[in-house]
């Protein structure tokens, strides 16, 4: 790992800014420029060029050439955790944020989540997130499931398959919460893989109804790629999120990922090709499956509400929000 454009030991900033950058050198300066243009100035931004064969790392230099916030870091490919951990490890703020270099973000973003971390004294900040198409539109597909107001431990829990709260681009954290975990390297859904870690560091979370990130729907992104035995990872990241909502007590939660858990199960079996249908992953996620039935009759999380509940979420998670209080 190289950083090519260091700045001053002395020029320690109230947020740093970590974006990956890996072949999205069609979006990449749109990114750059929404974090440029940042009302809150007194941030730095990370750039880390995972080795991406494209134009990118000349796009990374030239823009730090130009702005004296910007830092950049080259390094071999590592993926999207593996790029996200060297920022941090580089890191001179107070307050962290992740920006994927194919989104972007609202010119008021890092300083309406910095002013309500401030205002609520809360570890972490959340906002709602626009989508975009590939070309810059705003898409038809809307979901704001976060209203302005502080969520509990238990009641982020409660709401873990909310997108907002799953995905960890859409926040700001304290530096401290990073302390004594990092992002799975290798592991796909690394987003999710780290909320029961995340969970543990903070008692309270502050959201902001706003859509301040720009999420785009890009089709050559990591969600979109072929389905292979990796994407059976998402069944025990699901797994994971499962246990974390039985262990504050949100059955009706639990319930819901255990049913995320089949259906997704479902289409990543179909999907694959047939010289790995038989594969012992398979049969390893077929286990963890019924594993977590049988945790669920335990707790007591198998009711008919919940299961009616879950079949809400998977018609219209909207109106599943709307039905549990939460818009």
């Amino acid at each position: 790992m190289k950083e090519q454009h260091p700045t001053r030991p002395e020029s320690r900033k109230t947020i740093s800014i970590i974006v990956p950058v890996y072949k999205t050198e069609r979006f990449l300066n749109a990114c750059i420029a929404s974090i440029l243009a940042q009302t809150f100035t007194d941030f730095e931004l990370i750039l880390v060029d995972d080795g991406s064969p494209d134009n990118c790392p000349a796009l990374c230099d030239a823009a730090a050439a130009k702005d004296s916030r910007i830092r950049v870091i080259h390094q071999q490919n590592k993926g999207l955790s593996g790029a996200r951990n060297a920022g941090i490890e580089i890191a001179r703020g107070n307050w962290l944020s992740f920006i994927d270099s194919d989104d972007s973000v609202d010119k008021t973003f890092c300083e309406k989540l910095y002013h309500a971390v401030k205002k609520y004294g809360t570890k972490m900040a959340v906002s709602n997130i626009l989508y975009l198409e590939a070309d810059g539109s705003v898409s038809v597909y809307k979901d704001l499931p976060l209203v302005d107001e502080v969520l509990t431990r238990e009641e982020y829990a409660h709401r873990i398959r909310s997108t907002p709260l799953v995905h960890a681009t859409t926040k700001l954290y304290s530096r401290d919460i990073f302390e004594t975990f990092r992002f799975p390297v290798g592991k796909l859904y690394e987003d999710a893989c780290i909320l029961p870690d995340l969970l543990e560091k903070i008692t309270e979370t502050v959201c902001v109804a706003e859509p301040l990130y720009h999420y785009r729907i890009n089709p050559a992104s990591i969600m979109h790629r072929k389905v292979t035995l990796k994407n059976l990872e998402e069944v025990d990241v699901n797994y994971g999120m499962l246990c974390c909502a039985l262990k504050y007590g949100k059955k009706d939660a639990a319930y819901l990922q255990y049913e995320i858990m089949k259906s997704y199960f479902k289409r990543v079996q179909k999907n694959l090709p047939p010289e790995e249908q038989n594969d012992e992953k398979v049969q390893q996620t077929v286990d963890e499956i019924h594993k977590a039935k049988k945790e669920l009759r335990e707790a007591g999380a198998d009711t008919l509400r919940n299961k009616l509940e879950a079949a809400v979420w998977f018609a219209n998670a909207r109106v599943y929000y709307r039905l549990k209080g939460w818009t």
